[in-house]
C-alpha cells in the first residue's frame, strides 16, 4: 500500500509513518522542494521520517506542534553527501522553512522559519 509514484523520485511510502499504521500526509510543497533537492544533487534522498501518526508521535517525543504531524516535514540524509554540505543544500531549499541540525541527518519544513541543533 502506498507505493504510489509522487514526483520523479518519491513514493508515498516513503513519508508514510513508521509505527506501521500506513497513514501518510503529505504537503505538495515540501515533495517540491524534496524533488528539487533530488534533481539538484543527483543523489538518492532517504526520508527517515516523514509524517507521524499523533501516537508514534508522542512515542518519539516529537513536539506537541511537530510539523510531522501536518505533513509538512521529513527528516533526510542524502546519501554520499557529507552532511555539511547536506546541510548547506538544506538551506536553499528550505530558507525560509524549518531546519534541524543533527549529526547523522537534518530536518526540513516548510513551517515558519527557524534553525536548531539536537
Amino acid at each position: 500500500m502506498n507505493n504510489i509514484k509522487v514526483s520523479e523520485n518519491f513514493t508515498l511510502r516513503e513519508f508514510q509513518c513508521k509505527c506501521g499504521c500506513q497513514q501518510v500526509k503529505l504537503h505538495s510543497e515540501l515533495l517540491k522542494r524534496l524533488q528539487a533537492l533530488r534533481t539538484e544533487t543527483r543523489r538518492a534522498v532517504v526520508v527517515n521520517s516523514g509524517y507521524r501518526c499523533p501516537a508514534h508521535n508522542k512515542k518519539v517525543s516529537g513536539a506537541v506542534s511537530s510539523q510531522h504531524l501536518k505533513g509538512t516535514a521529513a527528516d533526510i540524509v542524502i546519501v554520499g553527501l557529507p552532511i555539511a554540505e547536506q546541510r548547506k543544500i538544506c538551506e536553499k531549499y528550505f530558507a525560509d522553512g524549518g531546519i534541524g541540525y543533527a549529526a547523522t541527518y537534518t530536518h526540513v519544513d516548510i513551517g515558519p522559519k527557524r534553525r536548531w541543533t539536537y
